[in-house]
Formats: structure tokens, sequence, C-alpha cells
């Protein structure tokens, strides 16, 4: 009866939306992941059985954190937040594993199951963020705030950027959001600027990263080498968009996933459904996550403590601008990230996590969770 009571009380939008993200992103993990489970001679469906399940796991804590009783997140997130540090610091050790040359993932011993700690940071620091922010609104101005809050964002941020810069500049964005929405003056605001010019900077010039600054040159050369590896990623989407058409070519019938389109099911599905489903589908899915963005805001809008507000701003901010990325590069508007499409993408700690932070945007919708 208390589930039933919270479900209703819940930004009815918002879930709707949700969920038919969530539906569109399990049909689509089917049609691109095919032949790549047949490439690997899985199961036809491998893929898709795996995002089922991890589905199911992202269901079960969301209705856990709806039944939650208030206080219950703001009193733990502390140790939570350090936890999920501590994954990010486990990249450096055996642990961590090395897929397409980064190393972001860990591995579960005696599992084999593979996930993204970066992930849970992305939600961690904003709930983090937020508790620090609406403990200390009233001093933000003051040096020595001014200070811890720098250094929040220093922890946040810094060890994700080294291993995958483009989920640190979401977490980045996300909590800058926060920060800006909480009140800062103008000399802080061009502190934060020059910051993280510096640290972009100094990561993109580092001998590691050449592959990036090569990637933003690919980006705005009018070269004509099909053959370029900082092009073919980008070309080989447009092509499927420009075989889907308006109305596309139809459910499973993408021609690109096949051999051309590397990471079908994960970065670059957008593309397969461009290619499947037509500028249609695309704009199907844009206006999603508009209306996911909108109601996001109002929640925050609405909320009636600065803990709620702010934690409402960082995720819609997250998921905004992680779902602005993924289309931007699938369409050539933006340089290849290597980020996925929330709800959509392949991948279990990804589609998870975006549920448990729906989740407790859910939640504050209800009335708060503090």
């Amino acid at each position: 009866m208390k589930l039933k009571r919270n479900i209703k009380d819940v930004d009815l939008p918002l879930l709707i939306v949700t969920v038919f993200l969530i539906i569109i992103g399990i049909v689509a993990v089917t049609s691109a992941s095919f032949p790549s489970a047949k490439k690997y001679d899985y199961n036809s469906f491998h893929y898709a059985i795996r995002q089922a399940v991890f589905l199911i796991v992202g269901i079960i804590a969301l209705i856990f954190i709806l039944k939650m009783p208030k206080g219950v997140i703001y009193k733990n997130i502390d140790w939570i937040f350090g936890v999920s540090l501590i994954l990010i610091g486990l990249l450096w050790t055996p642990v961590g594993q090395e897929v397409y040359g980064q190393a972001r993932w860990l591995k579960i011993p005696g599992l084999g199951i593979l996930f993204q700690p970066s992930d849970i940071l992305k939600v961690t620091s904003i709930i983090f963020f937020a508790k620090y922010l609406s403990k200390n609104i009233n001093k933000l101005r003051d040096a020595k705030t001014f200070f811890k809050i720098l250094l929040i964002l220093g922890i946040s941020v810094a060890p994700v950027m080294i291993k995958d810069f483009s989920t640190a500049v979401v977490i980045g964005m996300a909590l800058f959001a926060m920060l800006v929405c909480a009140g800062l003056n103008k000399k802080q605001f061009g502190i934060l600027v020059i910051i993280g010019i510096v640290g972009i900077i100094l990561i993109l010039t580092d001998d590691e990263n050449k592959y990036r600054i090569e990637r933003l040159l690919g980006f705005v050369s009018d070269s004509t080498d099909y053959l370029s590896a900082d092009l073919y990623q980008a070309r080989q989407s447009l092509y499927a968009f420009a075989l889907g058409g308006y109305a596309g070519v139809g459910l499973f019938r993408s021609r690109q996933k096949y051999t051309n389109l590397p990471q079908a099911y994960t970065d670059f599905i957008y593309s397969v459904i461009a290619e499947e489903f037509g500028l249609i589908g695309c704009m199907i899915i844009l206006i999603l996550f508009l209306v996911y963005i909108f109601r996001g805001y109002m929640i925050a809008v609405n909320s009636k403590n600065y803990f709620d507000k702010l934690t409402a701003v960082g995720i819609t901010t997250f998921i905004g601008i992680q779902a602005f990325f993924n289309m931007g590069v699938a369409a050539k508007l933006l340089p290849v990230t290597g980020i996925t499409l929330p709800f959509i993408s392949y991948g279990g700690s990804a589609l998870i996590m975006a549920i448990v932070a729906t989740a407790v945007l859910l939640k504050i919708s209800t009335g708060g969770t503090n």
C-alpha cells in the first residue's frame, strides 16, 4: 500500500518518459547487438537478455528508493560517496580492466562481471555535493567554504578525468550547474572557469591523450580521407542517418551495424535507431529527453529544501548533458567522446545508475528525500 501511494504521488510525466526510454533501449539493444552476438558465437539475444537482467536490478533499486524513509539518502551519502571514490581508485590496481584501450572498468572477482565505477560516482558526487551546498548555502562566498567546494570538485572530477575524460566533463558540468544555482559571485565563477580550462588543457596535452587531440582535429577537418581513423566513426554514423531517411529502413534491418558502425549497441546506438526508424524515431527520442529535462528541473523548482533542489538540478543536468553529447556525436555535431545514451545504450552500471538517479528524482517529487 505504501509503495502504491508513493508511485501514485510521483511525477507521472517523468515516470512515463523514463519507461518509454527504457523500452526503446531494450528494443534498440536487441537489434543493434545482434551482429556482435553472432560474431562472438553467443545466443542472438545475449546482450538483450543481459540488459533485461540489469533492468530488473534497476527496477528493484527504484522500488527500494521509493519505499525508503525520508532522510536515509541524506544521512548515508557521505560514506557512499567515499566508497565510490575508493572504487575509482581501484582502476589503478589489478582489479581494473582495460577494454578498447581504456581502463575504465572493474571486474568483480569470481563473477567475471565488469562495471564502470564512474557511473556510480556520477550520482553519488551529485548527492554529496548537494548536501554540502545545502548545509553551507549562506557561506558560499566565504574563502574557506569556497576552498572546500573546489576540493570536492577536484576529488570528484580529477581522478575520473585521467581515465575517462568525457565522463569527467559530464560530472563537472552537473556539479557546476548545481553551484551556479546555489549562488556564485563573478569572481568565483571566473576562478572555476579558469581552473576547468587549465585542467582540460593539461589532460589533452598529456602524451597518453594524443588521440583526443586527433579526434578534435578530425572533427573540424575537411579531409576526404574516408579511411582515416579519426573520421571513420563519424562518417559511418552519418551514413546510417542518411540510409534511414525520414521513416527508417525498419526494425532489425540496419546494415551499418554489421561491419561498418563501431560500438553499434553502446556509443552509436542512436545511429542504428536513426537508420531503422529514421528522422521520426530520432525526434521521438529527442522529445522524450526534453520532457525528462523539463520535468526534472520543474521538480527542482517545486522542491521545498535546498538539498532536494540541488540534487534534482544535478541529476537532471547529468542525464541531459550525457544524452546531448551522445546524440551530438552520432549526428557529427560533436567530436567522438565515448559517452553512452542514458537508458538506451547497452551497459549494466550505466542503466542501473540512470534508473537510480531517476528514482531519486521521483522520490523528491513525492515530497522530498530529506
